[in-house]
């Protein structure tokens, strides 16, 4: 299996492959009232969509004005108001339905590219100690061991975490401390 834009074999490829197929297992197992939903939702952002409701408005209007006796609707056409209200209530469930499950997908996309950075970031770190004591038993030495000795060191996420925490707070406390 390959993808558009990637060659047959490579590890990008692979990896494309590999989240496209987890992503369709996924939509499969949707139960089908939210396949629908999402379907719908997903069509209700279109052109098309937009050009099918003037069609059908314009040509229900045009029913009822040019053909009063056999008006379903007459003017001010509240039978069309009420169905557009329905609609609009209906389509807007459907696409928040849609962006819910949207938001799903990247939560899990955003919580599997962590735990790969989280891994790079490890095997990064194993192959510069790795490197120091080659460098080390070989005799050969840089200017700038100490910034060596912290990229070497262990990252500490949980710390991290709590770093970025601490100068979110301050930004905010500084902003509304501005306004």
């Amino acid at each position: 299996m390959t993808t558009e834009g990637g060659k047959a074999g490579t590890p990008a490829a692979e990896n494309i492959d590999a989240i496209l197929r987890l992503e369709k297992e996924e939509k499969q197992q949707l139960a089908v009232h939210h396949r629908l939903f999402h379907n719908i939702g997903g069509f209700v952002g279109t052109v098309q969509f937009i050009g099918l409701q003037c069609l059908a408005v314009g040509t229900w209007v045009a029913f009822n004005a040019y053909f009063p006796a056999r008006a379903v609707d007459p003017f001010p056409f509240p039978l069309l108001a009420t169905i557009l209200a329905l609609e609009a209530v209906l389509l807007t469930s459907c696409v928040l339905i849609r962006q819910n499950l949207i938001d799903q997908t990247l939560e899990r996309r955003d919580h599997l590219e962590l735990q790969v950075n989280l891994l790079a970031e490890r095997e990064a770190t194993r192959s510069l100690r790795i490197l120091q004591r080659i460098a080390e038993r070989m005799g050969v030495g840089d200017s700038e061991t100490t910034k060596e000795q912290e990229l070497a060191e262990e990252t500490s996420v949980d710390q991290i975490a709590r770093d970025l925490k601490a100068r979110e707070k301050r930004e905010k406390e500084r902003d509304h401390g501005h306004s």
